[in-house]
């Protein structure tokens, strides 16, 4: 491992880390896959107790949850993926256009967990 690899597994592991404690935040591990979040739905009162505006803001704060927790969940895979690609001696490597070619480190110190090079970014 050369000391790019080394100081960008730094940086994923450490951002692997923000996001499943922002995961842990607003949503639960699935209990039938451990690899899987689910935004957790708010508590809400007694209907007959219940507050209306209470209530809408109660849904309202799990759909922004929900939205969230599917962006944290796919950035968490990326930065997965891109910490197995630094075990696998694959990292920093596109792989797309036919011929594999070096990601650039600009592209990198960017985005750490980038599978591409800028060229087939859209791709």
């Amino acid at each position: 491992m050369n000391a790019d690899t080394v100081i960008f597994k730094k940086k994923l592991e450490e951002e692997k880390k923000k996001i499943e404690q922002d995961l842990e935040g607003i949503s639960k591990k699935n209990p039938k896959n451990p690899n899987d979040f689910q935004a957790v739905m708010p508590e809400v009162p007694n209907e007959r107790d219940a507050d209306p505006n209470e209530v809408a803001d109660n849904i309202e704060d799990y759909e922004e949850n929900f939205a969230l927790n599917d962006v944290l969940e796919k950035r968490l895979n990326e930065v997965k993926s891109a910490l197995k690609r630094i075990d696998d001696n694959t990292y920093g490597i596109c792989k797309i256009g036919g011929k594999p070619h070096p990601i650039d480190n600009e592209r990198l110190d960017a985005n750490a967990a980038a599978s591409t090079c800028i060229k087939h970014l859209e791709v």
